[in-house]
């Protein structure tokens, strides 16, 4: 099974666009306690809940942790698995965003159930890239796919 999973699940990008706005007072940068001098100023994170974003929880079906990530123009993301992650849900919400890349497959998605157990990375173009991610800590990609089939393409 690939690493990423299309899906066709309808997100109010104008809605997560406008919280997203609001989140970004409170990012940081990317940290990962693996790697504790690892800091990471040009990719910003923030946690994030919401009406909107337990709505979509719950319309999935899935628990997670909800959160905005900015990656600034030029940035990289450097080959990782996430920390504790088992999969998650990602949607890009800025147009013209750069792919995600496993190995040296680069993949195009703008909403997505990708499993981040599978060693990933990011190059950015020159546009920030903004994505609204719902990380899931207690299913596999497999279970989660299998669960949300109805939205997989």
């Amino acid at each position: 099974m690939e690493p990423i999973l299309h899906l066709n699940y309808n997100i109010d990008k104008k809605t997560l666009l406008t919280e997203s706005v609001e989140a970004k007072k409170n990012a940081i940068p990317y940290t990962d306690s693996r790697y504790p001098d690892l800091k990471l100023n040009d990719w910003l994170v923030s946690h994030h809940t919401s009406d909107y974003v337990e709505s979509v929880m719950s319309d999935l079906g899935i628990s997670g942790k909800a959160r905005f990530y900015w990656l600034q123009p030029y940035a990289v993301i450097p080959q990782h698995v996430d920390n504790g992650t088992l999969c998650g849900l990602n949607f890009i919400l800025t147009d013209n965003a750069s792919p995600i890349t496993f190995g040296d497959k680069d993949c195009i998605y703008e909403a997505a159930l990708v499993d981040t157990t599978v060693p990933h990375s990011v190059k950015n173009n020159n546009h920030e890239r903004v994505m609204f991610k719902i990380s899931i800590f207690n299913q596999r990609f497999d279970e989660v796919a299998e669960q949300i089939k109805k939205y997989i393409l």
